[in-house]
């Protein structure tokens, strides 16, 4: 007697390292990626003179005290730069973050599903999210921005690309 057994196809289990990476992906992508500049956009015209007020002060309280260059003094000029930028770009800025963010929740949800194209649009749209600051504010200052976001944008890169043997 033949066993006609009809051989179920057993859905993929996604690994809890893809899950947490995934869930990571979405509070950065879409809380901080999407919704920062979204807010930004709107509070910015408001928020603009204070911040300018307060970093122009602390320049001059430096420059008071005998600080006129240094990692603090520095920073607080690159500071007035981005805002300048900001201003300027304001609306490009926050349309090219936004779309790059929706991509990029585009392809946490596809690696969410385990599908590998999730994977490679992840992997280029952030990738070249990361040119935004340098492209509107301009390379030195925007590189100093990169810094932090860039690093844990590659380490999420390289750990997604590990797990590419459990994606179709």
């Amino acid at each position: 007697m033949e066993d006609n057994v009809s051989q179920v196809a057993v859905p993929k289990k996604r690994p809890t390292f893809i899950t947490v990476l995934c869930i990571l992906s979405l509070i950065g992508s879409g809380g901080f990626g999407l919704l920062q500049p979204l807010y930004q956009f709107v509070t910015f015209e408001k928020s603009y003179p204070e911040k300018i007020e307060q970093i122009e002060k602390g320049l001059e309280q430096m420059e008071d005290a005998g600080v006129d260059s240094g990692f603090f003094y520095d920073m607080a000029v690159n500071g007035l730069v981005v805002l300048e930028k900001t201003k300027e770009n304001l609306v490009p800025m926050t349309a090219a973050n936004v779309v790059f963010a929706l991509f990029s929740l585009l392809g946490v949800f596809l690696m969410f599903k385990l599908k590998k194209n999730g994977f490679y649009l992840y992997s280029a749209i952030n990738l070249f999210w990361m040119l935004v600051p340098i492209y509107f504010i301009g390379t030195e200052v925007g590189m100093m921005t990169l810094g932090v976001g860039g690093f844990i944008t590659i380490l999420f890169i390289i750990l997604y690309a590990v797990n590419l043997k459990h994606m179709e």
